[in-house]
């Protein structure tokens, strides 16, 4: 918690915690935003991946409509506005037999 809070500066109440959830070869994810209550602010964290042929990047657009590319490796944290932020993995998962397992952490702004 005061990593998140340290990173939004803001004070958060966590509301989920789910995985881990395994994705593989051709996933996608289609650009979407988040429920603004309880997922102002969320992250990914990197448990596993293999066989990736190439790497699979998480696609965010910042504020100013830019777009980052973020390359994760085993055990990266991702922080990100999910509800103000589109969010994707456009680009399906290449590598035979490839998998990518996720664990994801949601919150709220304390008010």
């Amino acid at each position: 918690m005061p990593l998140v809070e340290a990173w939004s500066n803001t004070t958060l109440s966590l509301t989920s915690i789910y995985g881990m959830r395994r994705y593989h070869e051709g996933a996608r994810l289609f650009s979407h935003v988040d429920k603004t209550v309880t997922h102002a602010v969320s992250l990914i964290i990197n448990i596993a991946q293999n066989h990736l042929s190439e790497p699979w990047k998480v696609e965010i657009f910042d504020h100013a409509d830019r777009l980052h590319e973020v390359e994760m490796d085993e055990g990266d944290i991702v922080y990100y506005e999910s509800a103000k932020c589109l969010h994707s993995r456009m680009k399906p998962m290449k590598g035979r037999g490839a998998y990518y397992v996720n664990l994801f952490a949601h919150y709220m702004y304390v008010t």
